[in-house]
């Protein structure tokens, strides 16, 4: 898919991409599953990145024999409220100046994440760069969460742009996905700690900087 040479708007992931929170989720599960009786390493976990829990935790509570149920692993977890609330997040280095950057250009800006919005606009609200947004799609705010196209065409409705004048930045085979089947331009990111298969992107970058 061709590049846009000047796009109408830049879509970007959250978690793995404009912020590191990948880590921190996987640290807050990993507190949740000791809870439940289970002690399961970060590698065995960073499966979990980009997918659903409810597809992804199963087998790994079997493995563990754990008695409990993925509805009280949900209830530990709570949508990873903690995470976005509590943890030490930070933007991604170069991250709030290419946002700035490209309004000042006239680019539209949004955020689509797979997050439900109670934890990303915490986040965001946290981190000072909630009004750096021109819309936010969460994953509570779509019928059908990534890797469904719904997200970036959700997205691009309400910025009232084609999606195939839309960059999208991702970090995840998921994000990735869900972005290529709106129509859109599909940058990877790979500078937060945890690197996922991005070889489906048009185009891989590892800084903001």
């Amino acid at each position: 898919m061709p590049r846009p040479d000047c796009p109408d708007a830049v879509l970007f992931d959250f978690d793995g991409t404009l912020c590191n929170t990948e880590v921190e989720n996987i640290r807050l599960v990993q507190r949740v599953l000791r809870q439940m009786g289970a002690e399961v390493s970060r590698e065995e976990l960073e499966v979990l990145t980009g997918g659903e829990d409810r597809v992804m935790v199963p087998p790994i509570l079997e493995r563990h024999h754990v008695a409990g149920t993925i509805d009280d692993y949900e209830r530990l977890r709570d949508d990873c409220y903690r995470t976005y609330a509590e943890a030490p997040l930070v933007m991604e280095p170069g991250a709030v100046e290419l946002l700035d950057g490209l309004r000042e250009r006239g680019i539209k800006v949004g955020l689509v994440s797979m997050t439900v919005s109670r934890c990303i606009l915490t986040a965001l609200a946290r981190l000072g760069v909630l009004s750096r947004f021109d819309v936010i799609v969460c994953g509570d705010m779509v019928e059908s969460r990534k890797p469904a196209p719904d997200p970036y065409l959700r997205a691009a409705e309400l910025l009232g742009v084609d999606p195939a004048a839309c960059v999208a930045v991702e970090d995840s085979p998921t994000g990735i996905a869900s972005a290529r089947a709106a129509g859109c331009y599909v940058i990877a990111y790979t500078g937060c700690d945890i690197v996922q298969d991005v070889s489906a992107a048009d185009e891989v970058i590892d800084s903001f900087v």
